[in-house]
């Protein structure tokens, strides 16, 4: 019962089930799908976000969020987008958790949504005019002043009924289309709830256990529609090496792509269709393991800064667009990179590797830099 009863404890501590709270604002990033394969990335596409959330009942909240992407040169000026977005969600099992008790009035919880968004966009971006859909998510705060939040949904969007040049060329002209996607967001949170005078981070990072192995699952990466499908999936097992600040890492991802394109030759439409394995072994060195312990800060498991080698093999195939590419890779580099546990069987890992090719006859210089942000569950 005691055991129970600290788990309860916790689960309040972090995710703050019982403070009330009516006004949140979020500053954060939230990541999507690209819907391109990018020989180095290609997976998700970063885009910066600050929005209010208030809720009208218990149950029934609204959200404001505006979100924006891209840069500035002088060659062609800004390059970006500028989102607008307006949310009604109804946290369908927060009644039922009040009356039982295990939550009071926030924003903690488990979430159905009507969207709707309106997109600036530049020159050389893709994105629609209008987007509307309905999502189904999973918010949590914890720690003062974190947030996070999943959501999948299904979308209609509307592009602009005349086409830039880019849309023309790149096969984007039509004005309806359906789409099916997911995105991950994870921001700082201020709001009208009483602050707590010492944060559970340990509740949060699990930085107090002891940690061998695990296995890992990427939240999934997905962007379905008629014109660009990006889909990305992963796995992976890590092992420490007995009690030192070592461990052995092997992953696997699977990307698929497909976009339409428009010939140069006869302005025909095609499809271009790239799928990507990715598999890599790594020894990763956490290196400020031993000081964080002795100093009581941290424990011995699998979170915490690391280097190391690394050794990568890549199979690509693709029936158009980015046919320049090697179709193998076969690389021995280092990776670099921060991973943390969250909550009871969550966690981040955000890392970046440099391999060079060793294969003989090879496309280019050899070299593949590959950067993730991945969020998923470990067991």
């Amino acid at each position: 019962m005691l055991v129970k009863q600290r788990f309860i404890d916790r689960y309040e501590n972090v995710f703050m089930t019982k403070v009330p709270t009516r006004h949140m604002v979020k500053i954060g990033a939230e990541f999507a799908a690209s819907g391109y394969l990018d020989p180095a990335y290609g997976r998700q596409s970063l885009l910066l976000n600050v929005g209010y959330e208030v809720k009208l009942l218990p149950s029934f909240s609204l959200g404001l969020n505006f979100k924006a992407n891209g840069g500035y040169s002088s060659a062609l000026g800004w390059e970006g987008v500028l989102v607008a977005n307006m949310q009604g969600r109804w946290y369908f099992d927060m009644n039922q958790r009040i009356a039982k008790g295990k939550s009071a009035n926030n924003f903690s919880g488990n979430y159905l949504a009507v969207v709707g968004e309106r997109y600036w966009q530049s020159y050389l971006s893709t994105y629609p005019k209008l987007k509307t859909g309905i999502e189904f998510g999973m918010q949590r705060r914890f720690f003062n002043n974190g947030a996070i939040d999943f959501a999948a949904g299904v979308y209609y969007m509307r592009y602009a009924e005349i086409h830039t040049s880019w849309e023309y060329v790149s096969g984007n002209n039509k004005i309806n289309d359906f789409e099916i996607s997911t995105r991950t967001m994870l921001s700082f949170a201020f709001g009208d709830w009483k602050r707590k005078s010492t944060s559970p981070a340990c509740d949060v990072f699990r930085c107090d256990e002891f940690v061998s192995s695990q296995w890992k699952f990427l939240w999934p990466v997905i962007r379905i529609s008629s014109n660009i499908s990006n889909i990305s999936l992963g796995a992976g097992y890590e092992k420490k090496l007995g009690k030192s600040p070592f461990s052995v890492n092997a992953q696997i991802f699977a990307d698929y792509n497909s976009f339409i394109y428009r010939n140069f030759y006869d302005f025909s439409l095609s499809r271009s269709e790239s799928a990507q394995l990715q598999t890599f072994a790594q020894m990763r060195y956490f290196f400020l393991q031993k000081k964080r312990i002795r100093r009581g800060r941290g424990g011995n498991n699998l979170s915490g800064l690391f280097i190391g080698p690394h050794a990568d093999y890549v199979l690509y195939t693709t029936t158009g667009y980015y046919s320049n590419r090697n179709t193998k890779h076969f690389g021995v580099g280092f990776t670099y990179g921060y991973q943390k546990a969250l909550f009871k069987n969550g966690y981040i890992d955000i890392s970046g590797a440099q391999s060079f090719d060793v294969l003989p006859n090879q496309k280019g210089d050899g070299r593949l830099s590959t950067f993730r942000v991945g969020f998923g569950l470990s067991i």
